[in-house]
């Protein structure tokens, strides 16, 4: 199966009898990738709501979203049986989205559907997050490019991230490059090099590991995308120097807000003027406590700044010069003698160091001062990790940092685990 185009799929769908699920509260379990996306195009526009129930939840966490989005059926498994259909709409070169559906029966007049889109629960009890179609796809291109890109999927398309490379190519009818959830990744490499992948989106965290593989020179890029975690200067730099041809976008987007903005300039952070004057519309302003927050309302004026609707990012931010740039995570804080040291501040300035692949700050229990900060590092292929390296990044610390953010201790990291959307795991491992 090469690249799918999910416009073609909608056509072919509307003909496959759809009234046992009009109206219905539908979840999407565990799927064939190409099942799930048939499933997905399927129940849009005719499901009251869709949940998207993601792989790695417990059975705890999957029978409490479950309950809340008060579902009425269950697919997973081998699903509805639409694989069919696939052969209409891959390899989507020279075609055209006209495809006859496979029946002639009257699809039922057409709702909104929610996407109920869930959150990890890292940081509390996991949420249901509303959407549509149109809020999902408010800042994104709508005109016809066709195979003029062709996108790999590299994020679980049962997350934010992953919908949105999805969502852009069914708005566009550009081929779709689909992997299964779990994928090693030099398959997929594999693949993406195969099939003429030339627009990626992913994490700086996996734009890092991406790099670090034999296969990554053989991609041919045009359009670079990144979020998910701070885009720091040096993973920029890296894909500038690499793909000197392509458009890279830094885009700033949640759960909960949605796509916030874009920026295309090459520079870390956003110009400090999107707090003024939000180029997509959504409301930005920086709380009391460094916070960025965003309202959605279509009238900002008419929130208060008490208000719920400022959705609390969770992000911890600064205005130097001109520019907005991100200083890490609230919650992810090390409090080392009762300073605040971000960890990803550090590992921006480590990750300075081209000897270095990854970095994660941490914190490593201290009697005296509660916590002391460690890196875990992952140096590049044929670095030596010895005394003198650790010399080298403990110097380079302290001339960018205060001293009570240099890390006490530097340790060797075989590999740094993603989480599953892709991004730098931060779970406690002491």
């Amino acid at each position: 199966m090469g690249a799918i185009n999910i416009r073609r799929l909608k056509v072919a769908l509307d003909g496959v009898d759809a009234t046992r699920w009009h109206g219905k509260r539908v979840a999407i379990g565990a799927l064939p990738i190409l099942e799930f996306v048939s499933t997905l195009v399927f129940l849009d526009g005719l499901a009251q709501s869709i949940l998207l129930l993601p792989s790695e939840d417990d059975v705890q966490t999957r029978e409490a979203r479950l309950a809340k989005a008060e579902i009425d059926i269950i697919v997973e498994g081998d699903g509805l049986g639409f694989s069919k259909l696939l052969t209409l709409c891959a390899d989507a070169s020279g075609a055209n989205d006209n495809v006859s559906p496979l029946s002639v029966i009257q699809r039922p007049a057409a709702i909104e559907t929610t996407w109920l889109l869930p959150t990890s629960g890292t940081t509390g009890t996991p949420k249901l997050i509303a959407h549509t179609f149109a809020s999902l796809t408010r800042s994104m291109t709508a005109r016809r490019i066709g195979d003029d890109y062709a996108w790999g999927s590299l994020y679980s398309l049962r997350r934010f991230a992953g919908l949105q490379v999805f969502l852009q190519s069914w708005m566009c009818a550009t081929p779709l490059i689909l992997n299964e959830e779990g994928a090693d990744l030099h398959n997929m490499l594999t693949r993406f090099i195969d099939l003429r992948c030339n627009a990626l989106s992913a994490t700086p965290s996996m734009w890092r590991k991406l790099a670090m593989h034999p296969l990554f020179e053989r991609l041919v890029l045009k359009q670079i995308t990144l979020g998910g975690e701070i885009v720091d200067q040096s993973i920029l730099d890296m894909l500038n120097k690499r793909f000197p041809a392509a458009r890279i976008t830094h885009i700033y987007a949640s759960t909960e807000a949605g796509v916030g903005f874009g920026v295309r300039d090459g520079l870390a952070g956003f110009p400090s003027n999107y707090l003024a004057h939000p180029p997509l519309g959504v409301a930005m302003r920086i709380d009391e406590r460094n916070h960025l927050r965003f309202c959605t309302r279509a009238d900002p004026s008419s929130v208060s700044d008490a208000d719920s609707e400022w959705i609390d990012s969770g992000d911890v931010v600064e205005i130097q010069a001109n520019r907005v740039r991100f200083l890490g995570r609230a919650n992810g804080s090390i409090n080392v003698g009762g300073n605040k040291v971000m960890p990803e501040e550090i590992e921006s300035i480590i990750k300075e160091l081209p000897d270095v692949a990854f970095v994660k700050v941490r914190a490593r229990k201290s009697a005296m001062l509660g916590s002391l900060v460690e890196a875990a590092i992952t140096p590049m292929p044929d670095t030596v990790f010895d005394a003198a390296f650790k010399r080298k990044v403990t110097a380079h610390c302290r001339a960018r940092l205060d001293g009570f953010k240099v890390p006490a201790f530097i340790v060797v990291a075989d590999a740094i685990q993603l989480t599953a959307s892709g991004k730098l795991s931060r779970r406690n491992e002491e």
